[in-house]
């Protein structure tokens, strides 16, 4: 009997210990939320932060909803005074850091949306990792700034 106790609390052991180890490498993911836009218009923005506490570099390499016909990953950079939307295979998210995905910045591009979103609605996204873990997240349609580019042109 003593040795089935023995067994019994090796097993829950390696469980808590299995479990602690996957809660320390999931990505975190904090003020998720997309840009109100216009009804009819065919693209939003999609915003967050993620932070990566575990002691690995880990990569988000992909999105995708329901609610958007495509999602894209896209970097904002400037060239000759004009903003342009460069897109993104990867975004590296370093071993205990975070990044974020802001107006003017990283941004998920969600296009076509299958209804007319306003401020208050909730749309799950699913980011896709390179190690093939997927994550859920709600994102809260806001009224805010648009795609801030410094009063500056637009280009795709």
């Amino acid at each position: 009997m003593k040795n089935l106790g023995k067994a019994v609390m090796a097993v829950l052991m390696c469980v808590f210990v299995t479990t602690a180890a996957a809660d320390e490498t999931k990505v975190g993911v904090k003020d998720a939320w997309i840009n109100e836009a216009p009804p009819g218009a065919s693209a939003m923005a999609g915003y967050m932060t993620l932070h990566n506490p575990s002691t690995q570099a880990r990569a988000l390499v992909g999105a995708k909803s329901a609610g958007f016909a495509m999602v894209m990953m896209h970097r904002t950079e400037m060239e000759g005074g004009m903003a342009k939307m460069v897109h993104q295979e990867e975004v590296d998210l370093p071993a205990g850091g975070e990044v974020s995905f802001a107006p003017g910045g990283y941004h998920l591009m969600l296009m076509r949306p299958r209804e007319a979103y306003k401020a208050g609605d909730k749309v799950e996204i699913t980011l896709l990792f390179k190690n093939g873990s997927q994550m859920p997240v709600q994102f809260e349609v806001r009224r805010g700034a648009a795609m801030d580019m410094g009063g500056h042109g637009h280009m795709h």
